[in-house]
């Protein structure tokens, strides 16, 4: 006889988990301090910092109530960090970092993403889910380094973006507990800058109350402020392979 899935409240089922990741990263920043016109420059985290991947892990939870309402949170934490001689003079938060100066830097994304769907169209295992939602991201940079005006120093600057997004998934169940998904979400706010997220994953059913997950993942933002004479920017292009294992209840 089958085993029956454990249910903590009837007519709902949740699953809790977590992912590892690898992650590539690519992007700049512009960190300038108190809006002051010359104290910072944008600046490459690859070809100037020695940035570009880095381990990963997800905190997930998802549930589906009463077959057609879905709910999606996941929390990434990523932090990826780089040791480099940097190629040319910038100022980062009104500090001045010479050319041939050894740089240690560390990137930090704490990125939560809440979503919410309704299966609009099923049919045969498969099934579309128009879905709103909002992304989350707190944001913060350390550059250790020897400074012109002040020698050996750590400077940190922490900034932080929320945006609301629309979305879609698509999803069809396959025969012995796999199936498939593909997520998108986005949006432009016009000033502010734009997110879009693209997520392929399956998921197996190796046991009622067990599921094992693999994907692969893109996301791309562009944030920038507009209430200074130099502004905080910062864009990054995130993407990656993983995988987890989550548990229902």
């Amino acid at each position: 006889m089958a085993q029956e899935q454990f249910r903590l409240v009837p007519e709902a089922r949740f699953l809790l988990g977590m992912q590892w990741s690898h992650q590539l990263l690519a992007g700049e920043m512009l960190i300038p301090a108190g809006g002051r016109p010359g104290s910072g420059n944008k600046i490459d985290i690859d070809v100037d910092l020695g940035i570009d991947q880095g381990e990963a892990f997800s905190i997930t939870f998802g549930g589906v109530i009463l077959d057609n309402h879905l709910l999606d949170i996941d929390f990434l934490m990523f932090s990826p960090t780089g040791t480099k001689k940097i190629p040319r003079t910038f100022r980062f938060h009104n500090k001045t970092y010479e050319a041939g100066t050894s740089i240690d830097t560390r990137i930090d994304f704490n990125w939560l993403r809440m979503s919410y769907g309704y299966k609009a169209w099923a049919d045969s295992g498969f099934w579309i889910a128009p879905r709103i939602g909002m992304h989350y991201i707190g944001y913060s940079a350390t550059l250790n380094g020897e400074t012109q005006e002040e020698g050996l120093l750590s400077n940190n600057r922490s900034l932080d973006a929320f945006f609301p997004v629309i979305g879609l998934e698509t999803r069809y169940q396959f025969p012995y507990g796999i199936d498939l998904g593909l997520e998108l979400e986005g949006i432009h706010l016009i000033t502010r800058g734009f997110l879009t997220m693209v997520r392929l994953g399956a998921l197996w059913e190796v046991h009622p109350d067990i599921v094992i997950s693999v994907h692969v993942s893109n996301r791309l933002v562009q944030y920038l402020e507009d209430i200074q004479p130099l502004n905080n920017e910062w864009s990054y292009v995130v993407s990656g392979v993983g995988g987890g294992i989550s548990f229902g209840f």
